[in-house]
């Protein structure tokens, strides 16, 4: 979140964000005194610009953590149920050190169990993308262990959320 003497950002994503929209990137974390620290969020409406919202979230210090990518998916889960988005991409200001695999983590950290919830006619959301993973064979390979992997995860978590009377012993 380090800027230069003109305000502007040094890392390179996100000064190119910041340039496409204007510098309100920049002059939004100035405001919201937005440092990137673990948990810390904030959310920018940005309607003609082609993405109604664009959100910065913190990840500390520790950003290789497996912590620090399941808060990373929790806080983007709750900025999209309060933005009722349906689709979100997730992009990494930085990634320098971090495998595809600890990226993907933060897939477990989005996923909302909803089946028995009466409001559950809200918009979910439908699709998330992680952009910046990079291509080719070994991704592919990568990306279908990490789907695997939150595949059981998420089962699990429905087989212990279910009530007893929709999912009985002998189920």
């Amino acid at each position: 979140m380090t800027k230069d003497e003109n305000s502007k950002f040094e890392n390179s994503i996100l000064k190119k964000l910041d340039s496409q929209l204007g510098g309100l990137l920049a002059e939004a974390s100035s405001e919201e005194d937005f440092t990137g620290k673990a948990g810390q969020s904030t959310v920018l409406r940005l309607p003609g610009l082609g993405s109604k919202r664009v959100g910065l979230i913190g990840l500390g210090q520790c950003a290789s953590s497996t912590v620090a990518y399941r808060g990373l998916g929790e806080a983007v889960a709750a900025a999209a149920k309060t933005a009722q988005a349906s689709d979100v991409a997730i992009v990494l200001a930085s990634s320098e050190g971090l495998s595809a695999e600890s990226k993907l983590r933060t897939v477990l950290g989005i996923f909302e169990d909803n089946r028995f919830r009466s409001e559950s006619k809200k918009p979910t959301l439908k699709s998330v993308d992680i952009l910046g993973l990079g291509t080719g064979p070994e991704l592919e390979k990568k990306l279908k262990y990490a789907e695997d992997v939150c595949s059981g995860v998420i089962f699990g978590k429905e087989l212990v959320n279910a009530p007893a009377n929709v999912l009985t012993p002998g189920s």
